[in-house]
């Protein structure tokens, strides 16, 4: 019993109060932002639509100003982000019974978690091309790893077909922005060109929010019918 209750809190509960934090930090980094953008580096505020995630994360603006603060809270929430999801894979895989797949997608997921913590570690104005690389492993890692979990809840008896549903479009829409970070515009082309990355990016932020979710309610379906 000890045991089922620690699986509960690691799958279900902790994912939980970590999105939380998560969000905490990112709302509060973006408010004390000082300002810039790629293109506008005279802004004087966080624009939700011209500024990217990785903006906040930026020890010196573009601009030139200091963001030590948001820089911290952004980079924290990061780390947090990544070690939580590194403790939801290592789990995740015994609601399966551990076959084959399931390592697989734990092991996927791992790496976005791992890639995630890169990201937080090498911030865009001091290590830009590292940045880069785990910024697109991110979610090449995790498109793989809910592939190979949307199958195993498929094929599992305890899962409503409405989660699945709602993997698959997690997928559709984690499959699009990555070709749109290989083939999409550079966001230094031009204004539009930004604001598309830009709102790209923030709609693959609220479909992880969703897909946190949506997985911790299916996994407790699981973890209570045993």
């Amino acid at each position: 019993m000890k045991n089922m209750d620690l699986k509960y809190f690691l799958i279900i509960i902790f994912p939980r109060i970590a999105l939380s934090f998560f969000l905490f930090c990112i709302i509060v980094s973006m408010y004390i932002y000082p300002g810039s953008t790629y293109i506008n580096h005279d802004t004087t505020r966080y624009l939700f639509n011209e500024n990217f995630l990785s903006d906040l994360g930026r020890t010196i603006t573009h601009g030139g100003q200091n963001n030590f603060h948001s820089s911290f809270l952004f980079n924290l929430a990061l780390v947090f982000g990544g070690i939580t999801y590194i403790i939801f894979f290592s789990q995740t895989h015994k609601i399966f019974n551990s076959n084959t797949l399931s390592k697989i997608g734990s092991l996927l997921g791992l790496g976005g978690a791992l890639s995630m913590i890169g990201v937080a570690l090498t911030p865009s104005d001091l290590m830009y091309d590292p940045h880069i690389f785990f910024n697109m492993w991110i979610f090449r890692f995790f498109l793989l790893s809910t592939l190979c979990y949307s199958w195993l809840m498929y094929k599992h008896n305890g899962i409503n077909n409405y989660y699945l549903i709602g993997n698959l479009i997690f997928i559709i829409f984690l499959l699009t922005y990555v070709l749109i970070l290989i083939y999409g515009p550079s966001p230094r082309e031009s204004t539009f060109a930004l604001i598309f990355q830009v709102t790209a990016q923030k709609i693959i932020l609220f479909n992880f929010i969703l897909s946190i979710l949506v997985q911790t309610v299916a996994y407790s379906k699981i973890i209570h019918s045993k």
